[in-house]
């Protein structure tokens, strides 16, 4: 009993607000955390990119129904009836691709082995580097790449479906105030992502300084 409140209090001691201890085989169960969290967010992924994918593929054949009407409202030879269905191809195919991606690298994580302890041995982290350290913890050398390509695509998907929304919107849409309401949501909507890149690239920047 005695050993155990001793080891608890070492424990304690090692981990500070500054510092995060690796030690006692603590390694393998924070990166099979980090593993977890990452396989529920593709999975949650790719039933909203699979959801997105059905509704780009209906405003798409809308869209076709419009513009081989009768008397279609826009010509469909024009220059914005090819980027309106542009953006329509590219939103159906980012999102089913996001799906396909998020499917595999859930897979591949369920499956990737962990290192029991890295090499040379680490006792502790700083908090701030944690999550770079969990990643060399397991054996996956493609998960950067991975994981960079699987986010493109599925802020393209999201970002192409938001296109295709504000363009038929914009091309179709008589009234002026509603074409401004809905343009000026879309912005709303595709900002939280552009700062999400933009976050990125502020990272990848420092590192290559």
């Amino acid at each position: 009993m005695q050993a155990t409140n001793s080891r608890n209090e070492s424990d304690n001691s090692a981990s500070t607000p500054e510092y995060i201890d690796l030690g006692h085989s603590r390694l393998p169960i924070l990166a099979e955390r980090w593993i977890t969290g990452w396989r529920d967010a593709c999975n949650s992924a790719a039933v909203a990119s699979a959801i997105l994918a059905s509704v780009a593929a209906s405003v798409f054949i809308h869209i076709e129904e419009r513009l081989t009407s009768a008397s279609p409202a826009l010509n469909p030879n024009s220059t914005k009836a090819i980027v309106l269905i542009t953006f329509s191809y590219l939103a159906v195919v980012c999102n089913c691709a996001a799906v396909v991606l998020s499917f595999f690298i859930s897979d591949r994580l369920i499956s990737c082995p962990i290192v029991a302890e890295l090499k040379p041995p680490v006792t502790r982290v700083r908090r701030e580097e944690l999550f770079n350290t969990l990643r060399t913890a397991f054996m996956w050398n493609l998960w950067t790449v991975s994981k960079y390509y699987w986010l493109a695509t599925l802020s393209a998907g999201f970002l192409f479906l938001f296109g295709e929304f504000a363009l038929y919107v914009w091309f179709f849409e008589k009234y002026r105030v509603i074409k401004a309401v809905i343009l000026l949501f879309s912005v709303f909507g595709v900002t939280p992502l552009i700062i999400f890149w933009l976050e990125i690239l502020i990272v990848l920047i420092r590192r290559c300084i």
